[in-house]
């Protein structure tokens, strides 16, 4: 479209342009034949009269008196031949008419002024044959060029007339094109608008956006957006960017304004609970540039990725207890284990295994086994619900924790009651041959973070001490410090 508007306006242009070079042209045409008709014909008028008039002077000066003032016929003389000089360099027709002029005026002045000085034929027949010839020349030359002038006034007038209509039609016709595409831009500016605002009708109903001002305020917000969150448009205007969208992750909007103030672009997955529901939303935040190139404001863009969060859980969760499963064991062990060492923060990673769960099975069923996992996973979940708490389920009654705590004592305090919490559920287990319920034994490495180790060298570890405490079979928990730094195994028992 803007492509269209400037082909309009270059022909607009166009034809201005050629309506200014016809204008000059025309305007230069008519100064030239005026010109032409100034310098030529009726200065040549006005010599012929001027010298016209002089012959005549000369002519009754001489007839009445016979004492002659030759000194002012000579300037007369000299302004003469200075006229038949400019009138032989601008006259137009036939210099040969010129030539007869110039002859018979000299004749003539020798015969009417001079014929003492020069043996010339000097009766007075002869010198005034002389004479009107003189006129009937110099009034030929005035009648030819009175003709010529009024011959170039005419065309200077038809040029003048004919560049005008000229100029007039071209004006209406530039007129009438300006119009038909002033007409055709309108009508296109309205289909722009028209469909601008179906387009934002479009957005505002199918896209989910947002814009936030420079204080983090929100100051626009599609319905679409709105319905998401199951709030009101008007509502959500002028709220907290970080009371609608980061509720409880300072952390993370801290990053994110951090992020987008200094100019780039931030793109995060936020959970929001609403109602019970909780649902899952991808934000891109964009800062909005103003036309002086500075930052002013903020657009955040956000899209539904509830359904592949969910096809996520499912393919890093375990479909019975609904914990993590061995397949993400790995990358969250090496990442603990990289944070605990960058921050020197403790972390804790135990492995626990449900005593003589296969007799249980064998005894009560499969469906009371999965019972119990269930039921233990859930004791799991409450206890370790924190944003750094994993619990994953790697084997059949096997589970691996993860949490931070501030020193050995205090993890192996947790770690036994997570122990004794499973106890308390008093699931019956008659076959157990260290007590009448459902007991656990675990075995757990405790890193301080201030050495050098990996992830699954802390995991083989706990897994040895749960190898230890399962040989007692005393639903035991038995714990070791990590690499680096070695400590006695201790071992707490029920």
């Amino acid at each position: 479209m803007e492509k269209h508007f400037k082909y309009q306006f270059a022909i607009v242009m166009f034809l201005m342009f050629l309506i200014g070079i016809s204008s000059i042209y025309f305007l230069a045409n008519n100064y030239f034949t005026t010109k032409d008709m100034y310098e030529h014909p009726y200065r040549v008028s006005n010599e012929l009269k001027k010298f016209e008039i002089s012959v005549q002077k000369i002519h009754l000066a001489s007839s009445v008196s016979e004492n002659i003032d030759f000194r002012k016929v000579g300037q007369q003389d000299a302004a003469n031949r200075g006229s038949l000089k400019n009138i032989a360099t601008f006259y137009l027709g036939k210099t040969e008419d010129v030539d007869n002029v110039i002859q018979l005026y000299e004749q003539w002045l020798s015969l009417r002024v001079y014929a003492r000085d020069i043996t010339l034929p000097s009766s007075s027949d002869d010198e005034e044959n002389v004479f009107n010839k003189l006129i009937l020349a110099v009034n030929k030359l005035s009648t030819f060029a009175d003709n010529k002038a009024a011959e170039l006034y005419e065309k200077a007038k038809n040029d003048a007339l004919f560049s005008a209509i000229y100029i007039g039609i071209s004006l209406i016709a530039a007129g009438i094109v300006a119009a038909f595409l002033f007409w055709r831009a309108f009508k296109d500016l309205r289909e722009i608008a028209a469909n601008r605002k179906q387009y934002r009708f479009l957005i505002d109903q199918n896209v989910m956006i947002a814009a936030i001002n420079d204080e983090g305020k929100i100051f626009e917000i599609s319905n679409h957006l709105s319905r998401y969150l199951s709030m009101t448009k008007e509502g959500l205007i002028n709220h907290q960017v970080r009371d609608v969208f980061f509720a409880g992750e300072d952390i993370l909007f801290n990053e994110m304004w951090q992020d987008v103030n200094s100019g780039a672009t931030w793109n995060g997955e936020i959970k929001l609970i609403n109602e019970g529901e909780s649902k899952w939303i991808g934000i891109d935040v964009l800062p909005m540039q103003g036309s002086d190139y500075s930052y002013s404001g903020f657009r955040l863009l956000a899209r539904d990725i509830t359904n592949r969060k969910s096809l996520e859980h499912i393919s890093i969760t375990d479909t019975l207890t609904g914990l993590l499963n061995r397949r993400t064991l790995d990358d969250t062990l090496d990442r603990a284990t990289r944070i605990a060492q960058r921050n020197k923060e403790p972390v804790t990673i135990a492995m626990l295994d449900v005593d003589f769960f296969k007799q249980y099975n064998d005894t009560y069923g499969h469906a009371a086994g999965d019972n119990v996992l269930t039921g233990i996973a859930e004791v799991f979940s409450d206890m370790l619900a924190r944003a750094n708490d994993f619990v994953f389920r790697v084997g059949g009654e096997e589970f691996v924790i993860i949490f931070n705590s501030k020193d050995v004592a205090s993890s192996k305090e947790y770690i036994d009651k997570i122990r004794q919490a499973v106890r308390d559920l008093e699931i019956v287990h008659e076959k157990s041959t260290v007590d009448s319920c459902i007991t656990i034994s675990i075995g757990g490495v405790f890193f301080d973070g201030k050495g050098a180790t990996d992830g699954q060298l802390l995991l083989s570890d706990a897994d040895a001490n749960l190898y230890r405490a399962k040989e007692k079979r005393n639903h035991s928990v038995q714990t070791v410090l990590g690499k680096p730094v070695v400590v006695d195994i201790e071992e707490a028992k029920a």
